[in-house]
């Protein structure tokens, strides 16, 4: 997966404009998780999803077409990554069930 920050962060220096500040520093040496991983899985996967739909409109209103390709490359990296995800959270049994519609021809059995 190509790390978006430096592929982004690129272009913006070669415009002469300042790009966001890395967070490594923020990163602890913890071994310990004060989470679960059920829950850390669920928020990173609401995070990537957020970034998809953040990708898909920068890619709506983007009048640069190298623009335009890089945040289409990194939409369809990232819809794979949250793929990935959603597949660990079931093999795990983490997803809940999307709500059904009721089945109106077992009621009417009833």
């Amino acid at each position: 997966m190509h790390i978006p920050i430096s592929c982004l962060s690129q272009i913006l220096r070669q415009e002469n404009l300042t790009s966001p500040p890395i967070f490594d520093p923020l990163v602890t040496t913890s071994t310990v998780s004060p989470f679960s991983d059920k829950l850390m899985m669920a928020h990173k996967l609401d995070m990537f999803s957020m970034r998809v739909r953040s990708y898909g409109n920068a890619l709506a209103f983007s009048v640069r077409h190298d623009l335009a390709a890089k945040y289409g490359r990194l939409l369809l990296e990232v819809g794979n990554y949250v793929e990935d995800g959603a597949n660990i959270m079931i093999e795990h049994e983490w997803m809940e069930r999307v709500p059904q519609a009721a089945d109106r021809e077992a009621l009417i059995k009833l």
